[in-house]
């Protein structure tokens, strides 16, 4: 290294200007030839001290993020199978029900006197029945029998008809679920199929996502997922994948997955828009700690030391990150060991001085 003498100002006392270049020269000589003497790996102090960190090989996870909207497990619009008034209305929005609960209650005086009819007509079928059993074979035809047994199964089946007109003036739920609010009043008339109110199963809410295609063959049912409110972007809720579709969409090139989140406290709401996180276990690849990667111009790269404790540089590509540790695309193996401290100033085939792992 050489120093080169500046112009000195005519204001300046040149003896002091002098003195001061003259030191500042030897001192970058001496930092310069130290720093040199680092890198060849010789100098007074020997070679430079490292530490290490042994190479693992392990399964790559990575990670598919996806936006859905949940449904809830099961969910339906409740309507009447008859038309009529409104008698009662026998439940309240926002609660939950029990299955087979009745719901709204129909007039249902007709239908009423129709199964009162019908109950008279089969019981009168059934006597008649009965009184021809009594008689001796030989005075009752086997024709007369025949039809008295016919008659009764028609009245049988008249009962059971006139039942189920009356039933259908009584709308029930489904199944146990929170019912959604209504409208409906005492004395409203209502048609065939006006829906009375929603009804939503929330144990569980389902979540419908898509993914790549590159990643659609690594989907598989009962797989565990993340998913947050995307309002509430701080609770994370786990669940796992409820079922896979089995076409991959020719337009958009991705899969369609449902994933089923459990809901035992109701907290969450059919409807809302969810984050989807799936963790996949991918092939293996070397782990090394982010501190053992150094970069040039060339790229990323880190060294790993030889059998003569010389180190030598593998080219690596960065895969992924998870906090301090990084998995890499590159020539290396198990048990491999890489400069983790003191690898910024060293050369290829430089030798250094290890101090532990």
């Amino acid at each position: 290294m050489t120093c080169r003498m500046l112009p000195i100002s005519n204001t300046a006392t040149p003896t002091i200007i002098a003195v001061m270049l003259a030191a500042a020269c030897s001192f970058l000589m001496l930092t310069t030839s130290a720093a040199d003497a680092q890198r060849r790996g010789g100098g007074a102090s020997g070679p430079p001290p490292v530490t290490l960190a042994e190479v693992e090989i392990i399964p790559i996870r990575d990670r598919v993020a996806a936006v859905g909207s949940g449904r809830a497990r099961r969910q339906v619009t409740v309507a009447t199978r008859h038309a009529g008034v409104v008698e009662k209305v026998l439940f309240e929005g926002g609660k939950t029900v029990e299955a087979n609960q009745p719901l709204v209650q129909l007039h249902a005086e007709t239908e009423k006197i129709a199964v009162e009819t019908a109950e008279a007509q089969r019981a009168q079928a059934a006597d008649a029945v009965d009184r021809l059993k009594q008689l001796n074979e030989g005075v009752v035809t086997r024709v007369a029998r025949a039809e008295a047994d016919t008659a009764l199964k028609v009245a049988d089946a008249a009962l059971r008809r006139a039942r189920e007109e009356l039933d259908r003036m009584t709308i029930r739920a489904p199944f146990e679920g929170i019912v959604g609010l209504t409208n409906l009043q005492i004395g409203d008339y209502i048609g065939a199929g006006t829906p009375i109110a929603t009804l939503d199963d929330r144990t569980a809410i389902l979540v419908e996502f898509t993914v790549p295609e590159s990643v659609a063959p690594m989907m598989k049912a009962g797989m565990p997922v993340r998913a947050s409110l995307v309002t509430r972007a701080g609770e994370v809720y786990e669940g796992a994948i409820d079922a896979v579709g089995t076409r991959i969409d020719p337009d958009s090139r991705t899969l369609a997955v449902r994933a089923a989140i459990p809901n035992p406290t109701l907290v969450l709401i059919p409807g809302s828009t969810f984050s989807i996180s799936v963790h996949i276990t991918g092939q293996n690849a070397p782990k090394v700690p982010g501190l053992a990667v150094q970069w040039d111009r060339r790229g990323a790269f880190v060294w790993r030391l030889a059998s003569n404790n010389a180190v030598e540089r593998v080219d690596i590509a960065i895969i992924s990150r998870t906090g301090d540790q990084v998995m890499v695309d590159a020539k290396l193996k198990a048990g491999d060991k890489v400069i983790f401290e003191g690898g910024n100033l060293l050369s290829a085939g430089q030798t250094v001085r290890p101090q532990g792992s």
